[in-house]
């Protein structure tokens, strides 16, 4: 049975894929936004050709991080202090590219969650007809939903980010908003600012 839950004002009654790093060292966060923990025993986390059988358990409202290294990410990530699960082959689903997808599969065989990045390919064995054509585009190996957990469907919940922060909320810093630029544009254009 599957419980719905309130999250930043969208529904969600299920984890979601909330970060994904598939460059150099490779990574994909799980978020649970339940406020019980979820046992991922019977889960699978898939990409375009290949899968992994998931273990352990996602703390209430709080992440796991599933590596394909563990040697690799602790060293990439010294500090950090969550929850890892380690894949028992080495590589996440095939390996994860620059274009592919991941899919999160609870125990019944059902797709939960999914995302994909790039062109896809719908010739890829795992993929299925609700991918985004293009997916997410971006030039960083490593994308997050933003806000944090958010999960509309969409691509548009997800950017490229620039600081990763896996076990952690996603920080995406947008810069100056429109009227941010007219005030500081009203600020110096009074009498007092011109030359």
């Amino acid at each position: 049975m599957l419980w719905a839950y309130i999250l930043s004002g969208i529904l969600t009654s299920f984890p979601v894929i909330n970060e994904v790093s598939f460059g150099n060292v490779q990574w994909v966060e799980i978020y649970n936004p339940h406020a019980t923990s979820i046992s991922l025993s019977g889960w699978q986390l898939r990409n375009s050709s290949g899968a992994d059988n998931l273990s352990g358990a996602i703390p209430p409202q709080g992440y796991v991080v599933i590596v394909s290294s563990r040697a690799q990410f602790e060293s990439a990530f010294p500090n950090f202090n969550g929850v890892i699960v380690e894949v028992s082959d080495g590589s996440l689903g095939s390996g994860l590219r620059t274009n592919d997808m991941l899919q999160l599969i609870n125990p019944h065989g059902d797709i939960v969650d999914q995302v994909n990045w790039g062109e896809p390919d719908y010739n890829w064995p795992n993929a299925n007809p609700s991918l985004w054509s293009p997916g997410i585009q971006t030039r960083k190996t490593v994308i997050g939903r933003v806000p944090n957990g958010q999960d509309t469907d969409q691509v548009l919940d997800w950017r490229g980010i620039k600081t990763p922060t896996p076990g952690s909320e996603n920080l995406f810093v947008t810069g100056l908003t429109p009227s941010s630029w007219g005030k500081i544009k009203a600020i110096f254009s009074t009498p007092k600012f011109r030359m």
